[in-house]
């Protein structure tokens, strides 16, 4: 071979090794990243007893790990567009892959929100996913529900006041601002009096009140009177439903 053919040779040798090195870098610098953080747009809600509103979001999510230790995940939420995590905008991301849920509680009614997922490594670096964008303008007039009974013992009965007990479940997107009881003389409950539940404040997770059973006391009541029983809830908008048909009467001492 002859020295030009060979320095040829050398050159093109060095070229490729030179690319393929290139090459094998980019591909180490560059991973493909296919991370994702699909957050569905419907979106659910509920409503407390102070008027704020809880939305519940679901996601799908992937993140395979080529891009840091991964240490925290979950939804952001402003009333701006691409809203960025910072102290008091965040809410967990529970579940795996494909049944990815959160609840964002406390929220203003009335507003434009933005909510996306997010990844935070430990390196300080984020990774955000989609953005939709939900309101929290919300009527549940005709989508809220509860269920409401008086127990068929008396808890306490006296010749002046009787005590009973008020069940409280499946409240359906609004939680009532107060409950109680409704009682009178007359089946068709004319001429009735109420009584509230004292300290009810609508602790729930998720619309499932924790504390469901009360007692309730109708007094200045009749000796040797039969009364008549039902309960009531008092939403926001101050409609009133009796949760039911629960009816039962207790006769005084």
């Amino acid at each position: 071979m002859s020295m030009k053919n060979l320095i040829r040779t050398v050159f093109i040798f060095l070229s490729v090794i030179s690319f393929l090195g290139c090459s094998n870098d980019d591909e180490t610098i560059n991973p493909i990243d296919n991370r994702e953080f699909a957050i569905n747009n419907e979106t659910d809600y509920f409503i407390n007893t102070d008027g704020t509103i809880n939305l519940f979001v679901s996601a799908k999510i992937q993140d395979i790990g080529n891009f840091g230790n991964t240490i925290n995940r979950g939804f952001v939420y402003g009333t701006s567009s691409n809203p960025k995590v910072s102290s008091n905008n965040t809410s967990f991301a529970d579940g795996d892959f494909d049944s990815i849920t959160g609840n964002i509680e406390g929220l203003t009614s009335g507003q434009n929100y933005y909510i996306r997922g997010y990844f935070e490594y430990d390196d300080g670096t984020f990774f955000y996913g989609n953005e939709i964008q939900t309101s929290t303008n919300i009527d549940a007039s005709t989508s809220r529900d509860v269920t409401l009974d008086i127990e068929s013992e008396a808890f306490l009965i006296q010749t002046n006041f009787i005590t009973v007990i008020l069940n409280i479940n499946n409240v359906i997107k609004e939680m009532p601002v107060e409950v109680g009881i409704e009682y009178s003389v007359n089946s068709d409950f004319t001429s009735s009096n109420t009584n509230v539940v004292e300290g009810f404040n609508g602790i729930h997770n998720k619309g499932v009140i924790l504390i469901t059973s009360y007692s309730v006391v109708a007094e200045s009541l009749t000796l040797g009177t039969q009364y008549y029983f039902r309960p009531y809830v008092k939403y926001a908008d101050n409609t009133i439903t009796n949760g039911g048909a629960s009816t039962i009467s207790f006769t005084t001492n």
